[in-house]
C-alpha cells in the first residue's frame, strides 16, 4: 500500500513539474512576441522624428498619443533626466499676411500705448488685473515695441491634434461660467493677456486672471522673488481653473528645481480635495534666447537641442528643454493635465531683442506681439475639450 501510495506521489509531481514547464515556456514565447512588437512600435516611432518620413496616417495616429505622453517620454529610475523621441507634433508653416486671435498689442506702459479707441484708457496693473471689459487687455515685456522694427510673424503653428483656426465662442462655450486664474512670472503675463485678447470676440475675456508670483512658492532660488505665493493667490481668488508655471527665476541645481514642482503638486493635490471643483493645470516654459531666424521650424526637438547647446543667460536658458521633461513626467504620473507649448523652442527669431540696434535689448525671453504665443487660444481650447 504504501508502495502504491509512493508512487502516486511521484506521478502526480511529474505531472505538476511538466504542466510548469508548459507553461514557463509559453509565457516565455509570449513575453517575446511582445517586446519585439514594441520594439517594431519603438523603432516606428522614433522613425516619425523625421520629418521627411511622416504620412499623414503617421501624425493621426501620434495625436492621439501626444494626449498621453507618459507613453513617450522616458526618464531613468531616479527621475532626473528624460528623454522624449517624439517631441510636440506639428510644424510652423509660412503663411505670408496670416491672421491672429489676438492682433491687437496694448502696451503696459501709457507712453508707449495705442490711441484710446484702440486701447481703452484703462490703466494695467503687474501684479493683478483680468481681462477688460471692451478693450484688450495691456501687455508688459516689451512685446508691443517689436512693431517698432517692422517685426512681422509669417509663421503659423500646424497640428493635427490642434484646431487649425481659433474660435472665440466656441472656446467661451466651453469655458462657460467657469474662471480661470494664470499664476507665474512675466512670461506668463504675457501669456494671460494673448490668451484674454484671443478671446475678447467671445465675450469671456474677463473670466481669465493674471497673479504675478516668479517661484510659485514666494523662496528666492537665484533670480527674481515677486508676486504672492501661488497657494495665496488661489485661496484669495477661489477659481475654477489654476495654471501654473515657473522656471525663468530658478537658477539653482535641477534636484531643488523639482523639489520646487513637487512641493506645488502635492499642495494642488491637496486643495483639490477640499475643493473638488478646482482643476489645476501647469503650463511648459515658454524658451529662452535669440536668433536671427526660425530654428528647424519641422522638428521641435532640434530646435530644443539647439537652445540647450547654444543658449546661455540670466534666466538659465540652456536648462528650460531639460527641466520640461522632468516636470511632464512628474504632471503625467501625478495626472495633472498641462499647456504643452514646446512648439515655442523653434521661435527665438520672435523675441524682443532679437533686432540689432532696436529699442530693447539683453531680453531673449520675452515674446514679440502679436506673435508665436498666439497659438494659447487653440492649446486652452484644446485643454478645455479634452481635459477639463
Amino acid at each position: 500500500m504504501k508502495q502504491k501510495t509512493s508512487r502516486l506521489i511521484l506521478l502526480t509531481f511529474a505531472l505538476l513539474s511538466t504542466i510548469f514547464a508548459v507553461t514557463l515556456l509559453a509565457r516565455r514565447y509570449a513575453h517575446d512576441d511582445t517586446r519585439k512588437t514594441t520594439v517594431a512600435e519603438r523603432r516606428r516611432l522614433l522613425r516619425l522624428t523625421d520629418p521627411k518620413s511622416v504620412t499623414s496616417k503617421d501624425l493621426s495616429e501620434v495625436a492621439w498619443r501626444q494626449v498621453a505622453p507618459s507613453q513617450q517620454i522616458s526618464c531613468n529610475l531616479d527621475g532626473t533626466s528624460c528623454l522624449d523621441p517624439i517631441g510636440i507634433v506639428g510644424e510652423w508653416v509660412h503663411v505670408p499676411d496670416r491672421t491672429f486671435a489676438a492682433p491687437v498689442c496694448c502696451d503696459l506702459r501709457t507712453e508707449l500705448r495705442k490711441s484710446p479707441d484702440v486701447c481703452g484708457t484703462e490703466e494695467g496693473n503687474r501684479k493683478f488685473y483680468s481681462g477688460f471689459p471692451s478693450y484688450p487687455q495691456q501687455t508688459d515685456g516689451n512685446g508691443c515695441r517689436c512693431e517698432e522694427m517692422n517685426f512681422t510673424d509669417d509663421y503659423e503653428w500646424r497640428s493635427p491634434h490642434l484646431p487649425q483656426t481659433f474660435n472665440p465662442v466656441d472656446t467661451c462655450r466651453l469655458l462657460g461660467d467657469r474662471t480661470a486664474l494664470f499664476v507665474g512670472d512675466s512670461t506668463m503675463s504675457q501669456t494671460a493677456s494673448t490668451l484674454m485678447n484671443s478671446l475678447l470676440p467671445g465675450h469671456c475675456q474677463t473670466q481669465v486672471s493674471f497673479a504675478l508670483s516668479d517661484t510659485l512658492v514666494g523662496k528666492p532660488f537665484g533670480v527674481f522673488n515677486r508676486g504672492k505665493a501661488w497657494k495665496d493667490w488661489v485661496n484669495e481668488v477661489m477659481p475654477d481653473i489654476t495654471v501654473v508655471t515657473v522656471g525663468a527665476h530658478v537658477s539653482s541645481e535641477d534636484a531643488l528645481y523639482l523639489g520646487l514642482v513637487d512641493e506645488v503638486l502635492s499642495g494642488m493635490i491637496e486643495m483639490q480635495s477640499r475643493h473638488p471643483r478646482m482643476k489645476f493645470v501647469w503650463r511648459t516654459q515658454t524658451p529662452g534666447g535669440c536668433t536671427n531666424e526660425i530654428i528647424s521650424p519641422r522638428d521641435v526637438n532640434v530646435a530644443a537641442q539647439y537652445s540647450t547647446e547654444h543658449f546661455r543667460g540670466l534666466y538659465n536658458y540652456e536648462t528650460f528643454y531639460r527641466r520640461d521633461l522632468l516636470l511632464l513626467d512628474r504632471l503625467n504620473r501625478a495626472k495633472i493635465p498641462y499647456l504643452d507649448m514646446r512648439m515655442l523652442y523653434s521661435r527665438s527669431d520672435a523675441h524682443v531683442s532679437v533686432f540689432p540696434g532696436g529699442p530693447v535689448r539683453g531680453d531673449c525671453i520675452h515674446w514679440c506681439s502679436p506673435g508665436p504665443l498666439d497659438v494659447i487660444g487653440r492649446l486652452f481650447h484644446q485643454l478645455l475639450n479634452e481635459e477639463l
